[in-house]
């Protein structure tokens, strides 16, 4: 009996570790570039983390004409001097079509908009 209990308390804290650690969006602090998932199963955003450019990117099942990939805001945030792995972050807000945008150097914040209409999509502005 105690060697039940103990193989299935073994058992139970390999699978709790194991599903711990495993995660949809693995963020790397030397990566030039993450993707961040939107609540469309379709659309991703992809950010520059050492100057803060970002692009959406669409992907599709079986209709290559509706993959893409488009700027959000193709200038660098900061200086090249000043771009550093890791520097911005993209948070998601209860908006779907909205995320935040953070320098965690010098804690600047954006709001981000993404879109299906190109008109709708960018920086909105910098929150100050």
């Amino acid at each position: 009996m105690k060697k039940s209990f103990l193989l299935l308390t073994l058992i139970l804290v390999f699978l709790t570790t194991s599903i711990a650690g495993c995660s949809a969006e693995v963020q790397n602090n030397n990566s030039v570039y993450e993707l961040y998932s939107t609540q469309n199963m379709y659309n991703f955003l992809k950010l520059n983390t050492s100057d803060g450019r970002i692009t959406q990117v669409q992907y599709a099942i079986n209709n290559d004409a509706a993959r893409f990939e488009c700027s959000l805001n193709s200038v660098p945030l900061v200086d090249s001097s000043q771009a550093q792995n890791g520097r911005f972050k993209l948070y998601p807000t209860q908006n779907i079509y909205t995320f935040l945008l953070l320098d965690t150097i010098n804690g600047k914040t954006w709001q981000v908009q993404w879109s299906i209409d190109e008109a709708n999509r960018g920086i909105v502005g910098e929150i100050k």
